[in-house]
């Protein structure tokens, strides 16, 4: 089955319709906070370890593991620590970290999208598997005005600091992924659907995407498993 990537706007629920995707085609899901946290097993204290175990027993996270940690594919030691967590503009990182973190984050996508059957949510998924055949990309957005009632129930922030929050989202998001890959993340040649959540219910918008990705997996003539891919249309009942 095809990879799914997802972009999406902050305040849209993105995140949401993307597990509720992983959910009903039984893919793994990966974002950058499940890498994040991968990765940060590759430096706490013993003692922290075991907060980690639980999670770390699936075949995901265990993937994962593998890649980031020294002997993997690319180990986190190759690269600064500090830029694995990083949360600032991207292009004011120095530029030999910022080489290495885009490498880190290239070939941990490329190894995901090697794995098969996940959805990657974010960090310019769209764009580094952009000439894969088998990869469907998805932008997720919402009118300002949903997206500010999104945030603002979520956080109990008032209109005015949730107008600022999604601006500051906003331009964060975009400047990662021109300065990283010069391209627009609005730019909807990137995508091959583009979902509105504010003119449909998360629910509604994950079973769209569903429906999008076993067409195109059939009209690109994708295997899928077992010949036959029914995907679980009672998972969100």
């Amino acid at each position: 089955m095809p990879v799914i990537t997802v972009s999406r706007q902050f305040g849209s629920e993105g995140d949401v319709v993307a597990k509720k995707v992983a959910t009903l085609l039984k893919y793994d899901y990966v974002d950058k906070e499940l890498i994040t946290e991968v990765a940060r097993r590759a430096d706490v204290h013993p003692d922290e370890v075991r907060k980690f175990d639980e999670r770390l027993e699936s075949p995901l996270m265990r993937f994962l593991r593998r890649l980031i940690i020294p002997a993997g594919t690319y180990p986190i030691t190759e690269i600064p620590e500090w830029t694995v967590f990083y949360e600032g503009p991207i292009e004011r990182m120095p530029i030999q970290d910022h080489k290495d973190y885009l490498k880190f984050i290239r070939t941990t996508i490329e190894q995901l999208w090697q794995r098969d059957n996940i959805v990657i949510v974010g960090r310019g998924g769209q764009v580094v598997l952009r000439d894969k055949k088998d990869v469907f990309h998805v932008r997720i957005i919402a009118s300002l005005e949903h997206r500010l009632g999104v945030v603002m129930k979520q956080t109990g922030l008032n209109r005015a600091s949730a107008t600022k929050l999604i601006q500051k989202n906003d331009k964060r998001q975009a400047s990662f992924i021109r300065y990283c890959y010069n391209v627009d993340w609005d730019d909807s040649a990137l995508y091959h659907l583009i979902v509105n959540t504010g003119e449909m219910n998360t629910n509604l918008a994950a079973k769209c995407i569903t429906e999008s990705l076993l067409n195109f997996a059939e009209a690109c003539r994708i295997p899928q498993n077992g010949g036959i891919y029914l995907w679980d249309s009672a998972a969100l009942a």
